[in-house]
């Protein structure tokens, strides 16, 4: 493998580290770059300086990996931002991901809780120790603020305001942005805060910082609340089998669904473009049409 190829990554993932980006980002565009430098490898690349018809062929090579047009998309994303760093900073004497089009992604609408299952999940009796208050505590937020699974493992105890009742959220790119929360989602916290400090008593790591912890008083992980919020949902009985993401698709959708602008549902999930919304976003064909019927002025006259 030429060495100046590994070099080169080796910079740009200096220089996006330095950026402030997530360890997760920073995982996921290693794993991305790897496949660019293996097949830059078996086709013997002299150096970064490139065709576009060789940057075609990448992706084609995602596609017969049998890789879905979702996973290509971000590979091929990953791909343009390195290249294009790399014509910045002079090493190439042009960009040839320029133009290279993303594969097209079926239009999957996304897994989401009516109400009722909503309620069926949270509606529950005053918990009576540690693991009920958090697994109700962390799915309350969840829905409650419509945070991603990341974004509620990495709540730390001064980011709760509970005067305001607004939770401080550090989002994609280290991005700040203040979320609301409601008086059932306070009153979860303050029972499950309670039970922790008790853990934490106990616990032989010394204190955190940490909101939701596991039972020795570490942060917990993202897989740990998928795991809680899988077990809460096969417990009560419900059908829809869904992810903590399935939570924030129900938290907009919801919202949506009772006359919030799609504006203000995107500040409070944290998107930088509103085409993102949009697609976490969506009414069912009943409520579309009645609030089609109920807005278009032509709708309303009586023939």
């Amino acid at each position: 493998m030429k060495k100046g190829l590994l070099k080169t990554l080796t910079l740009f993932a200096s220089e996006q580290k330095s950026r402030g980006l997530s360890p997760h980002t920073l995982r996921a565009q290693e794993l991305d770059l790897k496949k660019v430098l293996q097949y830059a490898h078996e086709g013997n690349w002299e150096s970064w300086d490139v065709s576009v018809r060789q940057i075609r062929g990448f992706v084609a090579s995602l596609a017969q990996m049998g890789l879905d047009p979702t996973s290509q998309s971000r590979i091929l994303s990953t791909t343009r931002t390195f290249f294009h760093w790399m014509w910045d900073q002079g090493y190439i004497s042009r960009n040839p991901t320029t133009g290279i089009r993303n594969p097209k992604e079926s239009k999957k609408l996304p897994h989401f809780l009516s109400e009722k299952d909503v309620h069926t999940l949270l509606d529950a009796p005053v918990p009576i120790n540690f693991q009920e208050a958090r697994t109700l505590c962390l799915v309350e937020t969840l829905y409650a603020t419509g945070l991603r699974v990341s974004e509620l493992a990495s709540l730390n105890l001064q980011d709760i305001h509970k005067r305001d009742q607004v939770l401080l959220v550090v989002g994609k790119g280290g991005k700040e942005r203040m979320v609301p929360f409601h008086n059932q989602a306070l009153r979860s916290l303050t029972i499950y805060l309670s039970f922790r400090a008790d853990v934490l008593k106990k616990a032989k790591g010394g204190p955190t910082n940490a909101v939701f912890v596991n039972t020795k008083g570490s942060r917990l992980s993202t897989t740990s609340i998928r795991n809680l919020l899988s077990k809460l949902i096969i417990s009560k009985g419900v059908e829809n089998k869904i992810s903590p993401h399935g939570l924030r698709h129900s938290f907009a959708t919801h919202l949506l669904n009772k006359g919030m602008d799609l504006r203000i549902i995107q500040e409070l999930l944290g998107h930088a473009s509103l085409s993102t919304t949009q697609r976490y976003t969506h009414l069912g064909i009943e409520d579309l049409s009645k609030t089609y019927l109920k807005s278009h002025p032509r709708a309303r006259k009586k023939i």
